[in-house]
Parts: structure tokens; C-alpha cells; sequence
């Protein structure tokens, strides 16, 4: 069922023509007050025939109630609402009869000041031959009607398509050595593994002491007041002086024995039992042997005992090659930073991420064993080792942007190119990947299909067309005649102008 709501400046010529652009069985015409096809009885007989003419079943729905009775008068069926309309059509209610003419009906009345009656013998609306030329006229009328609003008129649209924002978007781009290639769709870009040879030297002083004690000699003599026999005296012997700092013999020696009563007499060499200075005894300070003092037998050092010292020297300990290699390790973290953010070592087209470097292991020269417990006020130590850090063509950010951004446009729309904005932030490192966010904003315009619109435009009321195209854009609708409410059923008479759309700003 269709429902056409008529405005009061509607002529029976705009109706009609709603009637043949009908696609349903059933017309409800609302008819306001004061309407211009409500001013005679001829209007509703002719929407009733042009309804007849095409089998649809008519009904007018009015506020009015001389609107109404007026269309039943010529046999239309009427309602107060539209609903009220609508079920007496789906009921299928019986039209009223239509009322018999008047004589006088549609006779020009006659007013002060009007010419007089016809005299007899003129003609009379009651003469047939002016019934005949009457209904002529209203044939050449309605046919005349027809080719203004369905031959002649013509529209002229232009359109301007609407041009909306973009953005800002952000899409997250990952640059990995793990990534030989770009893929837009996970957003993964190359990244390039970089090597830095480094090498570095370094002293670092001793803080261990090597303690060396060198014990005293001398000599002593063993000797027996009555010795009737050879007396070996053995290597290791110990003597002594009274405060028992404590010698031994070097060698063995042979004590003779007695000759005429004389005393029998050997020397033998001893050094300290103990190192350092304790050991320099003055001579005759020796006079005790204890092995032998049960066998007569007595010692003396003639002479002072000398050697005897404590010599301290640095020594390299553990600690101290620990501490050399950690010093060694940062200088050359210090040297691969120095070198990763000098741009001038960066290779062209890429940027390098400092923060992904890594400091591969470190050779070192000489090695621990070959250095811990050694005399020497200083440790030199050399360290070689190979870097890695990550570097990074950031236009590929760019592109895995802009074609996200691309991907992610609706249909029916399109980009307008010169608008596009791509950028990104400064990438973050993230271990040995580097983590960027791009940024994009844009301007994006209605796509219009032009022989598709005017295909769902044509015939259509202006008012209803009007609200296709707006949803397009911007839209100026001009039809001629000016009193056409429709636009033209033909494609040919519409000119559909799509102008170029202009950004913002």
C-alpha cells in the first residue's frame, strides 16, 4: 500500500501523476485542508478514473469533512486518518455511489455585475454540444498534463560528494631479526643485525702481598773434652741459644777423637729453622744441642749468624684479575655504546637502537691461570670480543602504516591521496626487537556510483531524492517545469553533475 501525502499547493495534475508511478495495488491520498484538489467534485472523478484505468483501489483520508464528503460525493472512498483509510481499503469497503450531477453543476455562478444568463437559443451548459466541447477541454487538459509532467520535464542536479576525517590512527610495527621481509598484515618488518668488532687494553694494580723469608747461617763447633772415638754427627741436627731460636746442621760432619788429652773439635754449617731476622744471632749465642749434651758433647757459634730477613712484594691475587676483567668488560661496553651512537658508523638507509646492542663474550689475554699468584705490581690485561646491535629501516614503518590505513578504509569510500599523513613515534627496544607506533590521519570521500544514483533517483518525488543525495553529500536539485514535483522517469532528462570533492581544512 502507498500512502502520498499531498501539500496544498498540489494541482490534480501532480496527483495523477503519483498515481501512475504506483507499485502497489492500493493508493491512500491524505488531503490537507484548503487543498487546491479539493476546490471541485471533477477532481476526485478524475483520480477516481485514472485509478479505475489501472485496477488500483483508492481512498482519501482528510481531517476536513468537506474534503471528505466531496470525494464521496464522486464515488471516492474517504476516512479521517490515513490508518482509518488504509483498513477500509485491506477490508475491502464498497465505494460510495456517486452523487448525480446538479443541473447547475459546475455552472459559473452568476454575481453582481456578471453578464446576464445566455438568451434562449445560445448555448446552455444543458446543450450537448457544450457538454461534448466541455469534455474536450478536459481531455486536451489532462492530456496536456501528461506531456508537462511526464514529456517535457527536466532536472538538473549537482553533487558534491562529502569529504570526512581520517584518523589519527596508530598501527604497531615490530621490527625483528627474526623477519626477512615486510608483512603488512601482522605488522613485522626487518630488522638488521649489526656487528662491532671491539678491542681493548687495561692495567690494573696488585693488591695481594708475597711474604719471602730468608733464614740465617752460620757455622758452629762441636766439641768433646775426651772423645775416645769418632762421633758422627748427623745433617739436621739441631741447636739452639737459650732464648731457643733453633738452627740445624747443613751436613754431617765427624767429630775425631781425642788426641793426648786434648779436646776433640769439629765445625759444621747451620742455618735457621725459621726465616727472618730472628735468625741473626750474636756469636756465642748458640751453646745448646740437646741430642748429644747427654754424651759431653758442647757447641759454640764463634762467630754471629746473618741472612736472616723478611722480604714483602705485591702479589696478583683472584680478586685482583676478577676486578681487571670487569674494568676491561666496561670500557669496552663503553667503546660499542661510543661507537653504535656515532651516526656517522651508521650504514645508510638505517637507524640504529643503542639500547639493542649486546656485548658478545670477551677473549682474554692473558688467561687467570697464567696470571693469579704471581709477583707483580700490576695486572695487563686485553680483551677482544664481537657486538651485536640492531638497526632498522624505518620507511618500512611507513609503509606497513599506510597500507594498514589503506586496508582499513570502508567501502564506499576512497582516500583522497593528497591528504594522507603518515609518520610514526620513536621506536622502543624491547631486547633485540625494536617496537614502533605509526601514526596516520587522512581525509576519505563518498564514492558515487553515477549511473547507479540516477537509476535509484529517476521518477522518485524531489523531496525523496533529495534525501538519497544528501546522504552522498551536498546536493542543489533544480527540475523544470518549476512545478514539477517529481523528477523526470527518463534517465536522458536528468543531468547528474558529481563535482570534484575539496579537503578541509
Amino acid at each position: 500500500m502507498t500512502i502520498w501525502y499531498l501539500d496544498n499547493e498540489d494541482e490534480i495534475t501532480d496527483a495523477v501523476a503519483r498515481l501512475r508511478q504506483a507499485d502497489d495495488e492500493s493508493v491512500v491520498f491524505v488531503v490537507p485542508p484548503g487543498s487546491r484538489i479539493a476546490t471541485g467534485r471533477i477532481n476526485f472523478k478524475l483520480l477516481a478514473r485514472e485509478a479505475a484505468s489501472r485496477d488500483l483501489a483508492m481512498a482519501v483520508a482528510s481531517p476536513d469533512e468537506q474534503v471528505r464528503a466531496l470525494a464521496a460525493s464522486a464515488g471516492v472512498l474517504s476516512a479521517a486518518t490515513p490508518d482509518a483509510a488504509e483498513a477500509a481499503l485491506e477490508r475491502g469497503d464498497e465505494p460510495p455511489r456517486p452523487e448525480p450531477a446538479a443541473e447547475d453543476e459546475d455552472r459559473p455562478a452568476v454575481v453582481a455585475g456578471s453578464a446576464p444568463p445566455p438568451e434562449r437559443g445560445a448555448l446552455s451548459w444543458r446543450s450537448p454540444r457544450l457538454r461534448v466541447v466541455t469534455l474536450t477541454m478536459l481531455v486536451l487538459v489532462v492530456v496536456a498534463g501528461y506531456v508537462v509532467t511526464q514529456m517535457l520535464p527536466t532536472a538538473e542536479i549537482t553533487l558534491v560528494p562529502r569529504v570526512s576525517s581520517l584518523g589519527p590512527l596508530e598501527v604497531p610495527v615490530r621490527a625483528s631479526a627474526d623477519v626477512s621481509e615486510v608483512d603488512v598484515e601482522s605488522g613485522a618488518i626487518p630488522a638488521v643485525s649489526l656487528s662491532v668488532p671491539l678491542f681493548a687494553e687495561i692495567t690494573h694494580p696488585s693488591s695481594g702481598e708475597l711474604v719471602t723469608d730468608t733464614k740465617a747461617t752460620g757455622s758452629v763447633v762441636f766439641r768433646s773434652p775426651s772423645q775416645d772415638s769418632e762421633q758422627e754427627i748427623g745433617e739436621g741436627t739441631r741447636v739452639r741459644t737459650p732464648a731457643e731460636v733453633e738452627f740445624r746442621t747443613t751436613e754431617t760432619v765427624v767429630l775425631p777423637r781425642s788426641v793426648d788429652g786434648a779436646a776433640a773439635e769439629v765445625v759444621a754449617p747451620i742455618e735457621a729453622v725459621t726465616g727472618g731476622e730472628a735468625g741473626n744471632v750474636g756469636a756465642g749465642r748458640i751453646n745448646q744441642v740437646p741430642t748429644l749434651a747427654d754424651q759431653g758433647i758442647s757447641v759454640s757459634n764463634p762467630e754471629a749468624t746473618s741472612g736472616g730477613r723478611t722480604d714483602i712484594s705485591p702479589l696478583v691475587g683472584s680478586g685482583d684479575y676478577d676486578d681487571a676483567v670487569e674494568n676491561l668488560e666496561n670500557l669496552l661496553r663503553g667503546r660499542l655504546r661510543a661507537y653504535v651512537d656515532d651516526p656517522a658508523n651508521a650504514p645508510a638507509g638505517l637507524t640504529v637502537f643503542s639500547e639493542t646492542r649486546v656485548l658478545g663474550p670477551v677473549t682474554l689475554d692473558p688467561p687467570p691461570e697464567d696470571v693469579v699468584g704471581t709477583a707483580a705490581a700490576e695486572i695487563s690485561l686485553s680483551g677482544s670480543a664481537e657486538a651485536l646491535v640492531m638497526a632498522v629501516d624505518e620507511s618500512a614503518v611507513d609503509e606497513v602504516t599506510r597500507a594498514r590505513v589503506l586496508a582499513s578504509i570502508p567501502a564506499g569510500l576512497e582516500l583522497l591521496p593528497e591528504t594522507l599523513e603518515v609518520g610514526h613515534e620513536e621506536g622502543t627496544a624491547d631486547g633485540t626487537d625494536v617496537t614502533f607506533i605509526g601514526t596516520a590521519s587522512g581525509q576519505i570521500v563518498t564514492v558515487v556510483d553515477r549511473d547507479a544514483l540516477l537509476e535509484q533517483i529517476a521518477g522518485l518525488p524531489i523531496s525523496n531524492a533529495r534525501a538519497i543525495l544528501e546522504r552522498l553529500g551536498t546536493a542543489t536539485v533544480n527540475v523544470w517545469p518549476g512545478f514539477i514535483g517529481d523528477l523526470p522517469d527518463d534517465l536522458q532528462r536528468i543531468t547528474l553533475d558529481v563535482e570534484e570533492a575539496s579537503t578541509t581544512e
